[in-house]
């Protein structure tokens, strides 16, 4: 038996309900094909609260105050926004591509021989190629690669006995607008959310249809998910910052968390009834999100509080050809 860690599937509908719907990207069809295999095998979590406390320190234009602080973690958010929305975006002339890769990290939880049941983490690499000319086909190529954490007794064993080749989540795909799973990935539909942050949080509070455990947790979750998809352009990413802001139970929860080799500030909210807290990660100079996280706040499965249960960043450039 096997079940994946990650966003909970009231977080997953929740964001495509209020945020995601009518925003067809290529890097989230790549993880609809990582989902599906995955979608039977989550666990439920369970409650417990989490507090931390760091010493105030400046980087770059951004101050970090200390941990625990709503208003602070406020503050921080609103640095980030006044950095982004002055970031370019990559432009794709015809001929070229834009190469999104997305590094993410899940952890699956197995049983042993001995009926106990352990954790281990896989980490996987997606890439998707959007053609900067309309008419060319999308390339994308995923990997699912070894296990690499494991936590409780013989869990290497388990994770080697449940591993799986699945043509459905590795390899490399073609297609017309990015359709790599059926459905058209068109140019994300962004235009037409707020670029205000506080029209923009009352959008997404008026669009909570009760699919999460409180109207908080589904803005927050809506917030984080559409920024990791890498693919929002620079002033939606300010206001979307903008708009976290405003979100109640925001706190910074650690001012040095690395992803991929570069360290930023975590900020994170923990909702009452659920045993992990999501984060972003911030890169303080400039305000770019480094990736997002999933982090467990007691010991289950044999890994201990504190477990990142799940990970992403995606980094994007524009390259002159596709695999």
């Amino acid at each position: 038996m096997t079940t994946t860690l990650g966003p909970t599937d009231e977080q997953i509908t929740t964001m495509r309900r209020s945020v995601l719907d009518g925003i067809p990207v290529a890097t989230l069809e790549a993880e609809r094909g990582a989902a599906r295999a995955r979608r039977q095998r989550r666990s439920p979590v369970y409650a417990a609260v989490v507090t931390a406390v760091v010493a105030a320190v400046v980087v770059g234009s951004i101050v970090l105050p200390r941990a625990g602080d709503e208003a602070q973690a406020a503050t921080l958010l609103r640095e980030a926004a006044a950095l982004t929305v002055t970031a370019s975006d990559p432009v794709v002339a015809p001929g070229q591509f834009l190469r999104t890769t997305t590094e993410a990290v899940y952890a699956t939880v197995g049983q042993n021989r001995a009926g106990d049941m352990v954790t281990y983490l896989v980490p996987s690499t997606s890439t998707v190629y959007e053609p900067g000319d309309p008419a060319a086909e999308w390339t994308l190529v995923r990997e699912d690669h070894e296990p690499t954490t494991f936590y409780g007794d013989d869990a290497e064993q388990v994770a080697e006995e449940n591993r799986v080749e699945s043509p459905e989540t590795n390899g490399t795909w073609r297609a017309r607008d990015g359709a790599f799973y059926g459905t058209p990935a068109a140019d994300p539909a962004t235009a037409d959310l707020p670029r205000d942050p506080q029209e923009l949080y009352d959008h997404l509070v008026a669009s909570y249809d009760g699919g999460s455990n409180s109207r908080d947790e589904a803005t927050w979750v809506a917030i984080t998910d559409l920024l990791r998809t890498g693919t929002a352009p620079a002033d939606l990413r300010s206001a979307l910052y903008g708009a976290a802001a405003l979100v109640p139970g925001i706190e910074i929860v650690d001012e040095h968390v690395t992803i991929d080799g570069v360290t930023g500030v975590a900020l994170g909210r923990e909702e009452p009834t659920r045993s992990e807290r999501q984060d972003i990660v911030i890169d303080p100079s400039t305000g770019e999100l480094i990736g997002e996280r999933v982090v467990q706040l007691e010991a289950a499965y044999g890994a201990p509080a504190g477990t990142v249960t799940a990970q992403t960043s995606v980094t994007r450039t524009v390259v002159d050809r596709a695999p």
